[in-house]
């Protein structure tokens, strides 16, 4: 907490020019404490100003130092993400990105991404976070790297393109969240605690507002291919329970006219030969020894006139 006599660094915005001020009163009144200080150098210099303690930087002596400090964090602080790409990076760091590799950071530069540990990040990204830096900017802080909300959008896109199975799978169950709320409406607690269910229509609409692009997006990201695959895996799994649907009840159908044996005979069969994950790869043999191979008998043909 500043004290009375102590000789601080003023900024009036974050990426303003540092003022050299002294504090000459705290004002107490309020819950939260405010500080008289006075100019002490250039035009304002011999002025006072009533100043919350977020303008209060810091010590003057090390104002060199945190005036490099926020002429990079300015550097960086150039791109502002949209919403729907703020809402798909969240989404991709809680998926994908452990704490102790990377994280986000929200101040004093929204989206922002610290990197805690760069050989974690070529694993999860595929590239060096030399790489990163060629594309976008960055510093080093306390022995981490600090890299722009630019970098941030990389880091996300690189991550689902190496591993984009757990994203789409996260994508496919929101839409299934949507299509239910687009039917139904859900359940919810207005400002005022009262209970009520919202409107399909108004589902559907954040829905095409909030969810599609999101989910357009992190398609975009995991690739063609990879979303390709996932739906042709899911299209197949779905078709094989409708069809297992329609044989059990074909068997029951068969059961109730009196052919309880024959179903029994194809149901065995059904289950035995039906292909599976496990079943579907090709398993290779070793060779049989002579030994092994088992002998069969073949009646010669009668020789006639011999």
């Amino acid at each position: 907490m500043p004290e009375i006599g102590d000789e601080l660094i003023y900024r009036l915005r974050e990426y303003a020019k540092s003022e050299h001020v002294r504090v000459v009163e705290i004002d107490a009144r309020k819950k939260t404490p405010r500080y008289v200080i006075e100019f002490l150098d250039g035009d304002k210099a011999g002025t006072q100003e009533n100043v919350p303690a977020g303008r209060l930087r810091g010590p003057w002596a090390e104002v060199d130092a945190y005036d490099v400090l926020m002429a990079n964090w300015e550097r960086i602080d150039q791109v502002q993400l949209t919403d729907v790409e703020e809402s798909a990076v969240g989404q991709v760091f809680d998926l994908l990105v452990p704490d102790e590799i990377a994280e986000w950071e929200w101040s004093p530069v929204r989206y922002a991404t610290r990197i805690r540990d760069k050989v974690g990040l070529r694993e999860l990204i595929g590239i060096t976070a030399d790489d990163l830096l060629a594309q976008a900017e960055g510093f080093e802080l306390d022995s981490d790297l600090v890299v722009s909300p630019e970098a941030t959008l990389m880091i996300a896109e690189y991550a689902c393109r190496l591993k984009p199975m757990p994203v789409l799978d996260w994508v496919l169950e929101e839409e299934k969240e949507y299509r239910e709320k687009s039917k139904h409406g859900r359940p919810a607690v207005s400002h005022d605690r009262r209970s009520y269910t919202t409107s399909p229509e108004w589902e559907y609409q954040m829905y095409l507002e909030y969810g599609r692009p999101l989910h357009e997006l992190l398609r975009s990201w995991c690739g063609q291919r990879a979303a390709t695959l996932q739906e042709r895996l899911g299209a197949a799994e779905a078709e094989n329970r409708r069809l297992d649907e329609i044989i059990t009840r074909l068997f029951d159908e068969l059961k109730r006219f009196g052919h309880a044996q024959a179903v029994d005979h194809l149901t065995r069969t059904y289950e035995e030969e039906k292909i599976t994950p496990a079943s579907f790869r090709p398993v290779v043999d070793r060779p049989l020894k002579p030994s092994e191979i088992p002998v069969r008998y073949e009646r010669a043909p009668r020789r006639w006139g011999y």
